[in-house]
């Protein structure tokens, strides 16, 4: 993931043949970065559950299991799924790494379908459609739905009500604004 153009030519000099845009980027960033690179060699996440809260501490260790550690919990989050449910009953997903940490993802999927045009039209041509535990029905659906936006067949306000999402780009908008 890259945040500027100075990163995004280290890692293309490496040899990568493409870099994803940092979900951290608003919309003025992300065309910003383009300004500075090659569009072709740049992925934007138009659709995802953003990553809401990491943990050392396992939450399927703690409710599953009488152990402390991946030594001797029994592995419980190989058998089982854990979400975390908020005040308005939206049910988050807890999701393990490799390294037993925890990753609370964000229940509504969020999407930058509002971008797609301005984005084909800068040249962009790789995009990431990103889920964490959409059965094959509901993946389906959404890729249909980016395909059909990609092709012009479909608005991004249909989009949005059809798969259901969160219709932003980036982590925030912020709170910070530039004075000029």
């Amino acid at each position: 993931n890259v945040t500027n153009s100075v990163t995004a030519r280290h890692l293309l000099n490496l040899g990568l043949d493409t870099v994803t845009a940092s979900h951290d980027l608003d919309r003025d960033q992300l065309f910003e970065l383009l300004n500075w690179m090659d569009p072709r060699k740049l992925a934007v996440t138009v659709h995802h559950h953003i990553p809401t809260f990491h943990t050392e501490h396992c939450v399927y260790s703690a409710l599953l299991s009488k152990g402390r550690d991946f030594r001797s919990c029994g592995r419980p989050c190989e058998k089982h799924e854990i979400s975390l449910k908020d005040r308005v009953n939206l049910e988050h997903p807890v999701i393990v790494d490799v390294g037993c940490r925890n990753t609370v993802f964000n229940a509504q999927a969020q999407s930058a379908a509002f971008l797609v045009p301005d984005l084909v039209s800068r040249g962009v041509e790789r995009f990431r459609v990103e889920f964490v535990r959409e059965n094959r029905q509901q993946a389906g659906t959404v890729l249909t739905c980016y395909q059909a936006l990609l092709a012009g067949g479909l608005s991004h306000h249909d989009l949005v009500r059809r798969v259901g999402v969160h219709e932003q780009f980036g982590v925030t908008k912020g709170t910070m604004q530039l004075l000029v």
